[in-house]
Parts: C-alpha cells; sequence; structure tokens
C-alpha cells in the first residue's frame, strides 16, 4: 500500500512541474553580460517569480501560472520591465538592458 502511495505521489510532483512554464536567456547591457547577481522578476496575476543572472549573464526561472506577465530586470540603479506571456512550455527571452530617452529599457533581441 505504501509503494501505491509513494508512486502515485511521485506522479504527481512530476505532473504538477511538467505544466510549469519556464523563461530563461540571456541578458545583456552595453554588448556585454549583465553582472552576476542581476536581479530577474516575472510578475503574473497569482505571484512573483524571481532569480538571478549569473556570471554570463544567463538565467532561468519556473512560473507555474500561464497567461500575461511582466518580467523585469534590474542592474544595479536601471531597472526596467516588458509584457511577456507565460506558457506551460519553455520560453526563451534573450534580453537587452538599455536607455531610451534617458530612461531604462529592456527588448527582447
Amino acid at each position: 500500500m505504501k509503494k501505491i502511495f509513494l508512486t502515485l505521489l511521485c506522479l504527481a510532483i512530476s505532473c504538477a512541474t511538467a505544466l510549469a512554464g519556464e523563461f530563461y536567456g540571456t541578458i545583456k547591457e552595453g554588448g556585454k553580460p549583465v553582472k552576476a547577481a542581476t536581479k530577474v522578476e516575472v510578475k503574473c496575476a497569482k505571484g512573483a517569480y524571481s532569480a538571478e543572472a549569473d556570471k554570463l549573464g544567463s538565467y532561468r526561472l519556473f512560473v507555474p501560472e500561464q497567461g500575461k506577465c511582466v518580467l523585469s530586470v534590474k542592474s544595479g540603479d536601471v531597472a526596467a520591465q516588458m509584457a511577456v506571456h507565460s506558457f506551460d512550455d519553455s520560453t526563451r527571452y534573450n534580453l537587452v538592458l538599455e536607455k531610451k530617452d534617458g530612461k531604462p529599457a529592456l527588448r527582447s533581441e
């Protein structure tokens, strides 16, 4: 009986994580990767999910809900955001952090 319960529990956990959407990619600023520990956050209707970029500017985070969200990147004093859509599958966003008209801006490469 315990084996059946554990098997069903493992299947339920794997199904729940399979429904999670993944955001991944790189972030550049001035043609170079952003500094390590640059904050990346995705805010959706039910919550906010965050991660940090590594020394190569790569990031990866999981968002367990689907729909319209806002992705924001904070590098030093510069914070920029853009609208994204979370799916149940992986989505790659290679991002460029820049300034437009003196204001921080974020765009997909």
